[in-house]
């Protein structure tokens, strides 16, 4: 019986993949996808070639291709097209924020997201993400000029639309292929393909009979659902993301654990920081890489925070890693590391800096690999000792191996 559900399934799957693109609609107005972005920047390049790619995909695109007079409220085709899509992709380039059209679309497509959970899939094109997130650089500059001009209400709502779609997983097209935006518009395409073609199964009423009748939900998990996270690394991307943190991440993988990803393509459309606690939560155990800067991102010291606390309410192994600084560094705050923790002191309350400053000190008391100490800093051997560690205690939970350095 379940052996003729799980068939039924990937025929279902199968069935989904042809028929989809080639499907009528009855109702024109409802959009598949709704592009929204700055016609200056990208009108007739990266927008051009996605939405072409889309429509060949066999779905329907909403791209306001006129430009709208300086001054000009969007109008209500615009916003119905938002409201009735089933994806929006805001695409947002360097004066992306210069534009008060662009804004208002961008707070509507957000109001959807967290009214009706709204599917919204970010591009950052050519910008970097926390200057869309922190509002720096030409986007503060853009929002400055609109407070001469625009009610403060306005504003504000548009300050929370930035911050909220940046806080959303997208892609960022210089991080793709070496910003060859050709292959970046195959990874847009073939995610919307995949979203609404698992919508449409989902929707048939002999699959809805199926989950209830042969309890295959596990079944259709497995299909739509990652799985679980074994370990979780917290580093500082620009001091190890292509380095230390990402041959350590590889040498998991290589060893059949799971690791998780921020960039993991199942995590497009999804609130990042809410992603990043649940995989916490719910990993086996947590590598923080403490290296000079790690202190400089308040993102870092919250996932510590986090890593710390699951560690002594839930029992979660971990196992830090002291790269290019001294334990003691951690502990006391010494040297340009914590320069770095004064920093915080300045921007964040005074509560939040005690709480950082505390789990800073457990951890630098807690026993881990100082990198300079092993094999003469030879960053490989490091490596392949945390790789048997972790294995190690995947396979019995209850192992504490004393073998890793103590300081």
């Amino acid at each position: 019986m379940y052996a003729f559900a799980n068939v039924l399934l990937a025929l279902l799957l199968i069935y989904a993949c042809k028929i989809v693109p080639k499907k009528t609609r009855a109702v024109p107005q409802n959009y598949d996808v709704f592009l929204s972005f700055r016609g200056e920047d990208t009108r007739t390049g990266f927008t051009d070639f996605l939405y072409i790619s889309l429509v060949d995909a066999g779905f329907l695109v909403f791209r306001d291709n006129d430009a709208l007079p300086v001054g000009k409220e969007i109008g209500s085709e615009l916003l119905q097209a938002i409201r009735n899509c089933q994806i929006a992709i805001p695409i947002i380039s360097e004066r992306y924020a210069q534009s008060k059209p662009c804004l208002r679309e961008l707070n509507e497509i957000m109001d959807c997201h967290t009214k009706h959970r709204k599917s919204v899939f970010p591009v950052f094109y050519k910008v970097d993400v926390v200057d869309v997130l922190e509002q720096r650089g030409i986007f503060g500059k853009a929002l400055r000029e609109h407070r001469r001009h625009c009610s403060s209400r306005d504003v504000q709502n548009w300050e929370l639309a930035l911050t909220s779609v940046a806080g959303i997983r997208g892609w960022t097209s210089q991080a793709i292929a070496n910003g060859h935006e050709g292959e970046l518009v195959k990874m847009v395409v073939a995610k919307v393909s995949s979203v609404l073609k698992t919508r449409w199964i989902e929707r048939l009423l002999i699959f809805s009979m199926l989950m209830s009748y042969y309890r295959i939900r596990s079944v259709y998990l497995y299909f739509s659902e990652k799985k679980r996270s074994e370990v979780f690394l917290a580093f500082h991307g620009p001091d190890t993301r292509c380095g230390f943190a990402a041959h350590l991440c590889s040498s998991l993988m290589d060893a059949r654990i799971n690791v998780f990803k921020i960039d993991d393509p199942s995590l497009i459309g999804k609130n990042v920081s809410s992603e990043i606690r649940n995989a916490i939560e719910h990993c086996k155990i947590s590598i923080p890489i403490l290296s000079e800067n790690f202190a400089s991102s308040h993102w870092c010291l919250d996932e510590l925070a986090q890593i710390v606390e699951c560690k002594k309410t839930k029992g979660q192994e971990m196992l830090p890693i002291f790269y290019k600084v001294k334990p003691s560094d951690v502990k006391e705050l010494l040297n340009s590391f914590g320069g770095n923790m004064r920093q915080q002191k300045k921007l964040f309350k005074r509560s939040k800096y005690k709480q950082w400053k505390q789990v800073l000190r457990e951890v630098g008391s807690s026993k881990g690999w100082e990198s300079g100490k092993i094999a003469n800093g030879h960053e490989g051997v490091l490596v392949k000792q945390i790789v048997k560690k972790v294995l190690r205690l995947l396979m019995n939970p209850q192992t504490h191996d004393r073998s890793i350095t103590i300081h």
